[in-house]
């Protein structure tokens, strides 16, 4: 374990030591170094008092900032790298299921590991003299356990993000949920309500990402689904009566997550959210099969409101929305086609291929043989599309014969120029001869006539 832990965080160890003061690795990285995964935080704990670490560090010529001394941390600099350094602490009684109302330093290593959520993250190491596991952390790690440390209702009515930590470490390390954590979750899943959306966010997205099976009927099973997207859990058990489904709208969208190993969180997001207005537009046939016409647009708006709530980024919901509203455009191996759906995306290749990606993880949880001609156009189509892009066959509205100026000249005013150049572009990226000048007039006059 010893080889793991970089030159500079053994420097920091041994000149916490050098003064007398205990000083060990804790949280994540020893969590991780135990598994073997690659580590990117180092967090060290020491029993030296903030002032004190500051002082030690400050005669070792390092810059040192107090970026959380209130709560015990502050921040050395060394070779320009930031580590981390936190006094052992006791959190007082918490308020509103997250933040402790007072933080007392302590010089006691076991009191500041009793304030933490689960045993795998409640371990202590030092190199020199091993590790300090006073609650069996490596054995649950060694047997795939998420456990609390002490009681799991304590430990999640203190800090009610710690609920979504639970599911978040499950699905990215696969290890089971201890019952009665387990069903503390269950309980305690309202408490969800006090926490910031931002971190409920930010746990969502690290679950999407973990790549592990059946995500939504993951959170559905541990009650926080609607803590997270209200609502959604309507979409379970409504089946989609037609030929080319053979999952309810819940199971499909949990079943195409599934196919998406590998996809970026927008993408991700596209998928969890596509469908989610196909039950406002649920009509039926005389032979009583389903329609959902116009369904992408509305689950476009729902999932516009549910990102905004969710507190995500303008560019993030944009490029998410833009995905869901083309989820089921039509496309094929056909360059003027291709031409026309990549300029939806600003002519953005890689953007446009990953909203065909989209399509394919929505075609793969539908009825295979339907879907599997989809499918193949779908590939046909994506290496079209990098011929596409290699060959620049594609066209930008900038780069149109003529502009807003030319179409006053033939009358034009206000939203009518706009809608004249949208027109105009769309026959170019049909026809790139179409691109100039008097052809495009032309074409602009001839549609005036009509």
């Amino acid at each position: 374990m010893a080889t793991c832990v970089p030159d500079d965080i053994l420097w920091v160890l041994k000149q916490l030591h050098t003064h007398d003061q205990e000083a060990f690795l804790v949280g994540g990285c020893v969590r991780d170094m135990l598994m073997g995964r690659e580590v990117h935080d180092f967090d060290i704990t020491t029993s030296a008092l903030p002032e004190t670490t500051m002082e030690i560090f400050k005669q070792a010529g390092c810059i040192v900032i107090p970026t959380g001394i209130k709560h015990g941390t502050i921040t050395v600099l060394v070779n320009n790298e930031p580590i981390e350094i936190t006094t052992y602490r006791i959190e007082k009684a918490y308020l509103n299921h997250r933040a402790p109302s007072q933080v007392v330093f302590t010089k006691n290593l076991l009191e500041d590991l009793k304030r933490r959520d689960f045993t795998m993250n409640a371990i202590a190491y030092d190199p020199t003299n091993g590790y300090y596991d006073p609650f069996d952390g490596r054995k649950d790690i060694e047997e795939g356990i998420i456990r609390c440390v002490g009681d799991p209702y304590e430990r999640l009515k203190e800090d009610a993000l710690r609920i979504l930590r639970a599911i978040r470490f499950s699905a990215v390390l696969n290890f089971s949920i201890e019952p009665h954590l387990e069903q503390a979750i269950k309980e305690l899943a309202p408490t969800l309500s006090y926490i910031s959306k931002e971190r409920i966010r930010d746990e969502f997205n690290k679950i999407l990402l973990s790549q592990h099976p059946d995500l939504l009927q993951m959170l559905y099973d541990y009650q926080v689904l609607d803590e997270i997207l209200p609502g959604y859990s309507k979409l379970y058990g409504h089946d989609q009566k037609t030929p080319w489904h053979i999952y309810d709208i819940f199971r499909h969208s949990d079943v195409a997550l599934n196919h998406t190993i590998g996809y970026p969180l927008e993408s991700k997001l596209a998928i969890v959210l596509h469908d989610i207005g196909k039950p406002e537009m649920e009509t039926f046939g005389e032979d009583g099969i389903a329609h959902y016409k116009r369904h992408a647009l509305i689950s476009e708006q729902k999932a516009r409101a549910y990102l905004m709530d969710l507190r995500y980024d303008h560019k993030s919901i944009e490029r998410v929305c833009t995905l869901i509203l083309y989820h089921d455009y039509y496309v094929k191996a056909n360059r003027k086609i291709l031409r026309r759906f990549l300029s939806k995306f600003d002519n953005d290749i890689a953007y446009a291929i990953s909203a065909l990606y989209v399509q394919m993880a929505d075609d793969y949880a539908k009825n295979m043989e339907k879907a599997q001609e989809k499918i193949d156009i779908l590939n046909a189509s994506i290496e079209l599309l990098k011929v596409i892009d290699q060959e620049k066959d594609f066209f930008h509205k900038k780069d149109l014969k003529v502009n807003g100026h030319d179409m006053m000249q033939l009358g034009l005013q206000n939203k009518q120029i706009g809608d004249m150049l949208d027109e105009l572009y769309q026959q170019v990226i049909d026809d790139p001869s179409m691109n100039e000048k008097e052809k495009l007039m032309a074409y602009a006059r001839q549609k005036m006539q009509n």
